[in-house]
């Protein structure tokens, strides 16, 4: 039997960032299960003669992000000249689509499936595309920690303290990674020896201005840059608490790989985190930053609640969260 050969797109796939986890995950799970995937990240990379010819033998291509997508096949004059899926994002449904609708729309209607990761999603595409309901489908998120290299965690070097927060989150406005600063500082009153530790990559120069700033400011304020996906189980496990504070999100992989590693999560209460938790029982979700002050002092001081919130953190990853059920959906999608 003939394998099937898929070119996938995606923005990043160099740069550790969200859809780079996701393409290298889909990469590793479709050709286990004997597909010929081809990646094309194409905001990094440049159109070859090598990458020509594999797009003539592509059976199908796959696309990740339909509005940088659409972004970018327009600075390019690229067609898409093979039948497509689209897996669509946060920031595609979220933002783009409500604010563009037309710009995105040929690109959706001629695709042969769209996949969204959450119910949330699905509904609110639906409602301002006005598609057939089984023309999207929820195929929800996994955690994955690609095998280590050589050189394993040498030279990375994280501060030391009680309690360690850490928010995996590259620096853009999205990600609103000052909220937690006034939350901390409160709690950091209490708690002297607290460490607040931003990881993600510089996305943004005012963003990253505003973080630098802090470092300076604050002993307990830390920022590093994005490190190998493959380094990440490490630093889940140095951390004591793992919080995400997304204005908007499609489903953060951070919050499911928090809680793979049996770490309790904090998250702003929106559709993306609300996919992944239930309030008090696998994590907590706050509204504003007294909220989130509350959430982070509750799991410093309630031991039970802590291990509580971490055992079923890692049972709804391992129930509902696995790359198994991932990849055969989206096989079962190429096959039709």
């Amino acid at each position: 039997m003939k394998k099937l050969n898929v070119l996938f797109f995606t923005p990043y796939y160099h740069q550790s960032r969200g859809n780079s986890a996701t393409a290298r995950r889909l990469e590793q799970g479709l050709n286990e299960k004997g597909v010929n995937v081809t990646v094309f990240a194409y905001e990094e990379d440049s159109i070859t003669r090598e990458l020509i010819a594999q797009m003539e033998q592509a059976d199908l291509f796959h696309v990740l992000q339909f509005a940088r997508f659409t972004n970018w096949c327009e600075k390019n004059d690229f067609k898409l000249d093979r039948p497509y899926v689209i897996t669509s994002g946060g920031t595609d449904i979220n933002h783009s689509l409500k604010e563009h609708k037309e710009k995105y729309l040929p690109i959706l209607k001629e695709a042969k499936a769209i996949t969204v990761f959450t119910d949330d999603a699905k509904t609110n595409l639906l409602k301002i595309l006005k598609f057939h309901e089984n023309f999207v489908q929820v195929i929800p998120q996994t955690p994955y920690f690609p095998e280590r290299g050589k050189g394993g965690k040498d030279g990375i070097h994280f501060p030391s303290g009680f309690p360690k927060i850490l928010l995996p989150a590259g620096l853009r406005p999205v990600k609103d990674v000052l909220f937690a600063v006034a939350s901390i500082q409160k709690l950091q009153m209490v708690y002297p020896d607290i460490i607040f530790l931003i990881l993600g990559a510089n996305l943004d120069d005012q963003v990253y201005k505003q973080v630098n700033s802090l470092t300076s400011k604050f002993e307990w304020f830390h920022y590093r840059s994005e490190i190998d996906l493959s380094l990440m189980r490490d630093v889940y496990q140095w951390a004591d608490i793992v919080v995400n504070t997304s204005i908007s999100e499609g489903q953060s992989t951070s919050l499911l790989e928090a809680m793979h590693e049996k770490k309790p999560v904090a998250a702003r209460n929106i559709p993306g985190n609300t996919s992944i938790i239930s309030h008090g029982y696998n994590g907590l979700l706050f509204d504003d930053q007294e909220g989130l002050y509350r959430s982070l002092k509750r799991l410093i001081t309630d031991r039970q609640l802590y291990e509580r919130i971490c055992f079923h953190g890692y049972q709804t990853v391992k129930e509902k969260h696995t790359m198994k059920q991932e990849i055969e959906s989206y096989l079962q999608i190429y096959t039709q």
